[in-house]
């Protein structure tokens, strides 16, 4: 019985089931895994703590004053700080939009996700790199690193702690992908013919390839999302759709997953007891009846009204922050003072704390989960939240939309819940994935995150609430880097496909009417 084990020699012969390229892989996202762990971690704690420190000091201000005054004090010093950020040493991320402008994004402003993603595709082959002669990985070595991850880690913690409107998820996103490509990043050449073993691992453990640089970047987004909800199958999968949407990548898939568990398994190790950023403390089925499923069809269709309405509010906020306080200092501070005007009003309405609007949300998203959020409340939530997350990233806050999101579907689903006579939390599970769909278009990461954290239970209505957001909103996200197959691809390794605009002689001629050969000697 023993010899067919034997002749097996699995442990002997493990070595030879991974190529040595994919040896290097594997170590590669267990080492960014744990590495994007540790910064993730840091500022998931780091800026929780300052947010409950500022809230307790309103708490106990005077109140001679009152908070209605001292509210702006943290709010503007926030403001300050990352305004300074943005003004000192700030690096710039570049990216083309659908109109084939090229457009700036400063690096500790607005959430985050919209930077890496741009920052992922630099190493690819396009006309720009070409003409300033960067090309391949050192397109993306000319740029910030481990600095960028850090001045954002400052940016997030400033604008969050001190009680902007938002989240952190996109903001790991970038702080992520900022370590992946800092770990491969060479800081001085390797000499040639050098062959001690020092020389020999820095030989091996650098990026020359672009394909393997996205691979780790991948990593570092997949494991900073994780260290953020907990799920790292639904982070690995968000990851791989935010970053390629449509296109299949399923090699990459793999090892963003590894990195992503590295990191889910490590937060196990330090802090068991938060590993997951929502959760019920009674759990409630979700009833198998006609009515239930009409309930979460037209929490869907609320999910991406709200969706669709939100992106257009986030881009004329963008756009008349910027025309009308073309100072960075004063469009910092004005959406500081926005966000704690709402939040006092709201508050002053609805009797409940400033965290409501003020925050990530995660507190009120879990209240609404455990049925503690009556629906006269959520739907002041809904518009407050708007506003005040509207206003801070529109003015340059570094906060991000994924918590936020999923903020403005729990509360169109606690509306429906109460139309309908069914317990919040059975309409709250499956509006955070129609919100993510609606909001983020990544479908599978969405339905994968709801089973993660809730159980299989939830799947099918998750899934039909994926269905119909997916089809309101199937051609809408909020992230304008995010790249569309249609519009540009890589065809092959080294070249690239855009769809450009053309004069308009060009139109209806053919390349042999317009005699291009000719007139370009092609």
């Amino acid at each position: 019985l023993l010899a067919p084990l034997r002749d097996l020699a699995v442990l002997r012969q493990f070595h030879t089931y991974l190529n040595a390229e994919e040896r290097r892989l594997l170590l590669r996202a267990v080492t960014v895994g744990a590495a994007t762990w540790c910064l993730g971690y840091g500022l998931t704690t780091l800026a929780p703590f300052v947010f409950q420190q500022t809230l307790n000091w309103l708490a106990s201000s005077p109140k001679l004053w009152g908070q209605p005054v001292l509210v702006f004090v943290p709010l503007l010093l926030g403001a300050l700080g990352v305004a300074t950020l943005a003004s000192v040493r700030a690096s710039t991320v570049r990216y083309r939009d659908q109109a084939g402008r090229i457009r700036k994004l400063i690096d500790v402003e607005g959430d985050g996700l919209e930077q890496a993603m741009a920052l992922f595709y630099t190493a690819e082959p396009g006309l720009e790199q070409a003409l300033l002669g960067r090309q391949g990985v050192e397109a993306r070595w000319q740029l910030p690193t481990f600095t960028m991850a850090m001045r954002k880690i400052l940016a997030v913690t400033l604008t969050l702690g001190t009680g902007g409107s938002g989240g952190m998820a996109a903001g790991l996103t970038l702080i992520g992908e900022n370590m992946a490509s800092a770990l491969f990043k060479p800081r001085r050449p390797i000499p040639e013919n050098a062959t001690d073993w020092r020389t020999r691992l820095r030989r091996w453990w650098r990026s020359t390839d672009p394909d393997d640089l996205q691979t780790v970047q991948l990593c570092g987004v997949a494991a900073g999302i994780s260290t953020l909800l907990g799920a790292p199958l639904a982070a690995a999968f968000f990851a791989t759709e935010v970053m390629y949407r449509r296109r299949p990548i399923i090699e990459k898939l793999v090892y963003a997953l590894i990195a992503s568990l590295t990191a889910y398994f490590l937060t196990i190790l330090v802090a068991h007891n938060r590993t997951r950023i929502f959760h019920l403390d009674i759990f409630h089925m979700p009833p198998f009846t006609p009515a239930y499923y009409i309930s979460v069809i037209v929490m869907a269709i609320g999910v991406a009204s709200v969706a669709r309405y939100f992106g257009q509010l986030r881009e004329h906020a963008e756009q008349a922050f910027r025309y009308y306080t073309p100072n960075l200092w004063q469009r910092h501070l004005l959406g500081a003072a926005i966000t704690g005007s709402i939040a006092l009003i709201t508050s002053a309405f609805t009797g409940y704390g400033l965290e409501l609007v003020l925050g990530p949300g995660d507190s009120v998203i879990n209240a609404a989960l455990n049925d503690a959020l009556p629906v006269q409340i959520a739907l002041a939530a809904l518009i407050a939240k708007l506003l005040a997350t509207t206003s801070t990233i529109g003015s340059g806050g570094s906060a991000g939309l994924l918590v936020p999101s999923i903020f403005f579907g729990m509360t169109v689903a606690i509306a429906v819940a109460w139309l309908f006579g069914f317990t919040a939390a059975t309409l709250v599970v499956p509006s955070i994935t129609a919100s993510l769909v609606a909001v983020v278009n990544v479908p599978l990461a969405a339905t994968l995150l709801t089973v993660e954290l809730f159980g299989s239970l939830y799947l099918l209505p998750s899934l039909l609430a994926l269905v119909v957001s997916l089809l309101l909103s199937h051609d809408n996200t909020i992230y304008r880097t995010q790249r569309e197959v249609d519009e540009s691809r890589e065809i092959m390794p080294g070249y690239s496909v855009r769809r450009i605009a053309v004069p308009d002689f060009w139109i209806g001629r053919t390349i042999s009417q317009l005699n291009v050969r000719v007139r370009y000697d092609v």
